[in-house]
Formats: C-alpha cells, structure tokens, sequence
C-alpha cells in the first residue's frame, strides 16, 4: 500500500487512537472486575452481621460485575426469599440451572436453595423434584433426606414418610423408632377413617414393633375396637394406655368412664383412678374423678378430701376449688362457699382443657398426632 506522508499520519492517529482506547476499556474492565471479591467479602459480613440490607446491595453489585460468582447469585436469591419475594428468588435461582459446566457440589446447592423457594411458597411438587435431584447426586445426604421426610409429613404421604425416614436411618446408622411407629399410626388413621378398622389395626400394631411404648398406637387400636362395638377389647387397650404413661391416663379417663357405664361395670373407673394415682400420686385429673364419684355417692367429707389434695398439688386448679364451693352449697355452708366463690375468682387462671401444638400454639380437644394448623407430626405434649 502507498501511503503520502498525509496518509501515514492519518494511520498512525488512528492506531494510537484504537490501542490507546483498548487500554482504556482493559484498565476499567480490570479495576471493576477487582473490586467484585471485595464487595463480595462486605456482603459476606453483612450477612454474618444481620445487616441483610447491605449485603442485598453488595451482592446485587458484585453479580452485575462478575457473573461467573455462582455463589453471590445463590446468596442474592436467598435473600430474596426471606424478603418474601419468593418469584423472584426462584428465578434467580432457576436461572442458574442452565449454566454450562456445573460441578457437582454447584448442582446440589442450586437445588438446595430452589427446594426452599419452593417449600416457603407451597409448591411442593416442585420442591420434591429439586430435593430428589439432590439425592440423585448425594445419596448421603442429610439435609435433603430430612427435608423430604418434612415435605412428605406435610402432604399426609406418611407410608412414603416411613420409608424415607428408615432409608435415612440405616445409612446414618441411627434408631429412631418412636418416630417410625407415629407414621405407621398416622398412615393407619388415614385408613381408619375409610372404615378400614382390621387394616388400620395391623398397622398400629406394627408401630408397636418400633416402638412397644408408642401411646399412639395404644389410643387408636382401642378407638378402632369401640367404633366398631368392641366394647371389652376398646377398655383392654386404653387399660394399656394408661400403664404405659400414668401421667397421660387422663386422656382417656372420659372413654374408660363411658365404657364402663355402658358395660354395667360401674365401679371399675374408680378402680383405673386408684391404679393410676399408686403410680403417679400427683394425678390430678384421677383425684379429681374420685372426686366426682365421691359428690355422686354423696360421700361430702370424701369429695372434699380429695378436692383440698388437688390443691396442695395445684392451688390454682379451677377444677378443685369449683367442686368445693359445689360441695359447701349442698351441705348448705353459704358463708363458707362465698369465700371459697371469691377464691375461685382470685385464682391465676381459669386454665381450659386442651392440647396445644409445639409448633404453632394450635389447641385441641382430643389427642392428635398430626397437627391440623400447621401439619406438624407429633407435635402436641400430652401431659
């Protein structure tokens, strides 16, 4: 090519001009790419230090300078979902499933970050895939073992539960079979309730191979039998109950009771409170029953007797200083049953019956082992 000395200096104004330009954009390209690992380590403290805010910015500006920062992009998506933008997050953090050249571990804890999405937001299909997909790379692995269980008690899946849960057992080399046996009540309620009463029963009775103390299975194999007019064999299992677990024998105090009477035993409630109180002197509802029977036999010095006992035990018992102004009003000791009345009205509460989730604070009437609020398994103290 000839080039005049015009020309020649119109190449090299344009040369210097293009390479000074490239060193330009190199110069900025590498002083933003440098300051994306230090906005990452400020993000980082934030989020050590509850300062969600701050790191929300950082990571926000450490993703829009180096895309390659896998984990800037699943903390970011994380906290989108504690923000409760939960569309977002998941598509954060769907978005990263199509990425070329994924590890292994960048698999498992893209999967692990969309299974939460996808719980907070109910989607549990979609939860269930992402938790699979994890054990499909980690058989081992805790976390997505137990959040399967957690996923599978929330839907009522409890036979898939019971596997699960074994499955997760045996590989960690753990017992835990009062666990077991509550999924195998559960699952056997479900059928239960379908009229089901012989094929629920072999379940209850197989939790009781994991767990021979399982309370569950004990109330429910003798609610089975008096559905189905099994009056003899309802009383032998709720007898059980109470056995097992003296200071949980109220629960069935009112079915013992209403059994007996239809039996034409009379006397044997009597006989179950005096069984439960030589094991468990503190019982209250048992004193309480003998109590009742007491005023219903008119046996006034008795009912009081035992009415003053449940106070030394608990002087705030509605139930006990209720049933002495009973008494004292028909023994016709009005002055004494006023002051008794004001002491009743001067007591801490007026507690009511009732089981209450250690969960979600959700009270019920009669013994569940699932809660019907929140769906938690085994969540409610019987005594």
């Amino acid at each position: 090519m000839d080039l005049t000395g015009y020309g020649w200096t119109i190449f090299w104004v344009v040369a210097f001009g293009v390479a000074g330009a490239a060193i330009v954009w190199t110069r900025t390209q590498r002083r933003r790419v440098s300051q994306a690992p230090r906005m990452y380590t400020e993000a980082l403290r934030a989020l050590v230090d509850g300062e969600d805010q701050l790191a929300f910015e950082r990571l926000k500006a450490v993703v829009s300078e180096d895309s390659s920062n896998l984990d800037a992009y699943l903390k970011l998506g994380d906290l989108l979902r504690r923000r409760g933008r939960l569309d977002r997050a998941i598509q954060v953090h769907e978005d990263l499933t199509v990425r070329l050249g994924l590890t292994r571990s960048g698999t498992i804890a893209i999967h692990r970050s969309l299974a939460q999405d996808h719980l907070a937001a109910e989607h549990y299909e979609a939860a269930e895939r992402s938790l699979r997909r994890i054990l499909e790379l980690d058989r081992e692995n805790r976390w997505a073992s137990s959040q399967l269980v957690y996923l599978l008690e929330l839907t009522g899946r409890f036979e898939e539960a019971f596997e699960t849960h074994r499955d997760m057992l045996k590989r960690t080399a753990q017992s835990d079979g009062h666990q077991l046996a509550i999924y195998r009540v559960l699952q056997g309620q479900q059928i239960d309730a379908n009229g089901k009463g012989h094929d629920a029963r072999l379940l209850y009775k197989d939790a009781l191979n994991h767990d021979n103390r399982c309370l569950a299975a004990m109330l429910s194999i003798g609610d089975s039998y008096w559905r189905e007019g099994r009056q003899e064999d309802a009383v032998t299992w709720w007898g059980r109950f109470t056995d097992a677990e003296p200071k949980a024998a109220h629960l069935v105090f009112e079915r013992l009771r209403k059994a007996f009477f239809e039996m034409g035993h009379f006397g044997e409630i009597a006989r179950v409170y005096e069984q439960t109180l030589d094991t468990d002197p503190a019982n209250t509802p048992a004193l309480l029953g003998l109590a009742e029977l007491a005023l219903k036999k008119g046996e006034h010095d008795h009912a009081l007797a035992h009415f003053r006992r449940v106070l030394d035990i608990d002087p705030d018992n509605v139930g006990a200083r209720a049933g002495i102004v009973r008494v004292l009003v028909e023994q016709q000791k009005l002055p004494t049953a006023a002051e008794e009345i004001e002491d009743l009205l001067n007591t801490r509460s007026f507690r009511s019956d009732g089981l209450v989730c250690q969960k979600c604070h959700h009270k019920v009437n009669e013994p569940t082992w699932y809660c019907p609020n929140c769906r938690a398994v085994d969540s409610f103290r019987l005594y």
